[in-house]
């Protein structure tokens, strides 16, 4: 080879190798182009830096491949199961659900967190009638109010189905009220007034207990 044709390689080589990163076998083999360097100490110094450029190369790449083993192993937020919420604790076994107590006879249900309400039956009075606020309730408590109306006195009796006498009130004045809670049994009550004639002239009712 021509010294000029070789000196022209050695320059291409030399640019190729420095532009590489290969600073020092740029520099050898821009000596062996100008003469001051031996060309098996070249040779010599591009084979260190290619096996040296090697081994950089294998390191970079482990150090790759451990970052991908990482990330691929390590477990991330939302991977990772949701803890379950408490469960309500369950029943005994053979233990059903409390249920609420039932009425107890001639009582309506109570309100909410309230005693029971015990049926009321208005009869007012007046010359010469009874009339009831209602005719028929079921047996148990019941307040009896009595309310005179009429211009004169009068009383309440209840007589039960086996002639017995449930309640009496003592006679009233006009516009007096008086109540009173019995207990009444099922049948059919006869409510009437016993002043003298008074029931006979019409001062009588009919109450039925269910």
């Amino acid at each position: 080879m021509r010294p000029a044709a070789r000196k022209l390689l050695a320059v291409a080589l030399g640019l190729a190798a420095a532009a590489s990163g290969a600073l020092a076998t740029g520099l050898a083999y821009a000596e062996l182009a100008h003469g001051t360097a031996h060309p098996g100490r070249t040779r010599h110094v591009c084979a260190s830096r290619t096996r040296a450029a090697r081994r950089e190369a294998h390191r970079a790449a482990r150090c790759v491949r451990r970052r991908e083993t990482h990330h691929s192993t390590s477990p991330s937020r939302a991977s990772q199961p949701a803890t379950p919420a408490p469960a309500a604790p369950a029943a005994p076994a053979g233990e059903s659900p409390a249920a609420p107590a039932a009425s107890a006879p001639g009582e309506t249900s109570p309100p909410a967190g309230g005693p029971p309400v015990v049926p009321r039956v208005q009869v007012t009075a007046v010359e010469y009638s009874f009339t009831l606020s209602r005719t028929t309730v079921p047996a148990g408590k019941v307040i009896l109010e009595f309310d005179n109306k009429g211009q004169d006195e009068h009383n309440l009796n209840a007589l039960g189905p086996e002639g017995e006498l449930a309640s009496t009130f003592a006679n009233e004045q006009p516009d007096g009220v008086t109540d009173q809670t019995v207990v009444l049994k099922k049948g059919t009550f006869t409510l009437f007034c016993s002043l003298p004639e008074h029931e006979k002239k019409g001062m009588k009712a009919t109450l039925i207990v269910q």
